[in-house]
């Protein structure tokens, strides 16, 4: 009975919310462990366990809050679901330079900068058991329960291509090269969002106070870096952003920054319900 008007109010917001979503939209939602469970039973049953996209955790707090019963709880969930999962999108982020920095070129392999990566599989295939005898002479086999990634032939196939990195003396445990220049143009999001990449409740709180005049007149801000990330990730340059649960309207704050940084043509309502308020008040 403690979450019966919670649930009841949200089960409606979602309905509506899925009728609203374009065939390739996505939902998110911030929750914390209070409702989280909930949350993911009411939107399984309207959006379907199979459009469940994921549960991404946000580092709130970038300090261990002392005065906790228990656990120090730094972080919230956000919650994403799709209208349809197969016709959505999560794009890559950009490359960082410190990704790019780990690609050298130990060889002037003329495909350009490359790093080396693992031959070994984890389990054992019958057509990966075989020795390999490197430049120097030296003989390698995979540990025991272990195999290599790829056959013989197509591991004779990847030397003849220079796609095999056997160390400088040419006796290494032999891996792959990999290319820069033939891997993805950006990297998959990771389910973890840590505050210093995409800001933390403090932070959130010191953009209200810019823009207050030092004051924080809303309780739960969100930081704008936040919302940009999942505005990057999830729409297209003319798309309408809806948030109906719009607070301090963070979500309009991070639409125009991503707009003014990307050129696009992004739209947005804002939703929020008038909070009661004296007439003559500065509030009001």
């Amino acid at each position: 009975r403690f979450h019966s008007d919670w649930l009841s109010m949200m089960y409606s917001r979602l309905k509506l919310a899925r009728n609203l979503l374009s065939d390739d939209g996505v939902i998110f939602i911030s929750i914390d462990d209070n409702e989280q469970a909930n949350l993911k039973k009411i939107c399984d049953e309207v959006f379907g366990s199979s459009n469940f996209v994921e549960q991404i955790i946000w580092e709130k707090k970038f300090s261990p809050q002392n005065d906790a019963k228990y656990f120090s709880e730094n972080h919230d969930y956000i919650t994403c679901y799709a209208k349809n999962i197969t016709e959505t999108e999560i794009k890559l982020l950009p490359r960082t330079e410190e990704m790019n920095a780990r690609y050298k070129n130990y060889d002037d392999d003329p495909r350009g900068v490359w790093t080396s990566d693992n031959l070994l599989r984890k389990d054992m295939q019958k057509s990966g058991v075989y020795t390999i005898t490197t430049p120097n002479g030296t003989q390698h086999n995979p540990p025991s329960g272990r195999s290599w990634r790829v056959s013989q032939t197509k591991f004779a196939e990847m030397v003849a291509d220079n796609r095999i990195w056997f160390g400088e003396d040419g006796g290494n445990v032999p891996r792959i090269k990999r290319f820069l220049s033939e891997v993805q143009d950006g990297t998959k999001a990771i389910s973890i969002w840590k505050n210093n990449e995409v800001g933390h409740n403090q932070e959130a709180s010191q953009e209200i106070r810019k823009l207050f005049d030092g004051e924080s007149y809303f309780d739960t801000p969100k930081p704008v870096r936040l919302l940009k990330k999942v505005l990057f990730l999830t729409t297209h340059e003319n798309d309408l952003i809806l948030d109906f649960f719009a607070g301090s309207s963070t979500t309009a704050h991070a639409v125009m920054q991503l707009n003014a940084e990307d050129g696009g043509n992004r739209q947005f309502i804002m939703v929020q319900i008038p909070e009661a308020t004296d007439s003559k008040s500065e509030a009001h």
